[in-house]
């Protein structure tokens, strides 16, 4: 099944937000298998007869309305997606203190003072809340900017699913969901996520599926003078014919269309490329 995993930018006091990261997740529990599809949030989407960034459908009519955007770009207008869950900043951070913060390699550093207060250094480390928001958030600092913050976002989910899925005890995983489902906002109830969370235990984090939309954004992605992210069309169909058949999506990790060979959590993470030189070294040595 599809879900949609969506954090939004609210804050005490707003009824009315954004959606600031927005994640198509397809969940294959009999394979245990994920595949997770980053959507550029100023992705130019026709919702309701207006030009508008795909994150504003959420400040329209809340998750329903991401939910429409995002079935009409990826699948054509058919109704696949069947399940959301949403956080905000807080709760996010709180989630990740609930389970004892997660285990992530930083893949890039962040050392940005004018809009975030936490510096991290780039490698293996252990992550709190805090860290692990900060780490998902920064953008300014990089080169492709969102793009680059959507690759942590993905680090970040892949490493709660390894915490929540593999590491705490199977034993008390009902009471460990329960609280967590105070802090996410979802169509599931919790008898669905403690289903879902047993049928894919085991899960082997490192090959999960990702990627983001092929896109890109310039001076020729303007409209009426606001910049939008534009999607390749073509490649975008080609790729979701992918995802549907539960294969490798072969997607971009950055803006345009080259994959790279990157296509799993491992691979953009890391750790595909330590497994990598550690074979290389006992080659050598050999």
């Amino acid at each position: 099944f599809y879900m949609l995993l969506l954090g939004t930018d609210g804050r005490p006091g707003e009824s009315e937000y954004r959606s600031d990261s927005i994640i198509l997740a397809r969940i294959d529990p009999t394979e245990k298998q994920a595949t997770l599809i980053s959507i550029p949030r100023d992705t130019k989407v026709v919702y309701k007869g207006e030009t508008m960034k795909i994150n504003a459908t959420h400040f329209y009519d809340g998750p329903e309305g991401v939910i429409q955007a995002v079935n009409d770009l990826c699948f054509g207008g058919q109704e696949k997606i069947s399940h959301y869950a949403e956080i905000d900043f807080e709760g996010m951070q709180k989630l990740i203190d609930a389970v004892g913060g997660i285990d992530i390699n930083a893949t890039e550093g962040v050392d940005d003072p004018e809009h975030l207060d936490i510096v991290i250094e780039p490698g293996q480390q252990h992550m709190d809340g805090a860290t692990a928001l900060t780490y998902a958030r920064a953008r300014y600092q990089y080169a492709d900017g969102d793009y680059t913050r959507m690759r942590h976002q993905r680090q970040v989910l892949g490493a709660l699913a390894n915490k929540i899925l593999n590491e705490i005890d199977p034993t008390t995983i009902m009471s460990t969901i329960e609280s967590l489902s105070e802090m996410v906002s979802t169509t599931l109830s919790v008898q669905d996520i403690l289903a879902v969370a047993n049928a894919m235990r085991g899960i082997d984090v490192d090959n999960m599926y990702v990627a983001n939309l092929p896109s890109w954004a310039g001076e020729d992605t303007y409209v009426n003078g606001q910049s939008y992210v534009f999607v390749i069309e073509d490649e975008l169909a080609a790729m979701m014919e992918r995802v549907e058949a539960g294969e490798d999506p072969e997607g971009p990790q950055t803006m345009g269309s080259d994959s790279s060979g990157d296509s799993t959590l491992g691979d953009i993470s890391g750790k595909s490329d330590d497994s990598s030189e550690d074979s290389d070294s006992e080659s050598s040595e050999e």
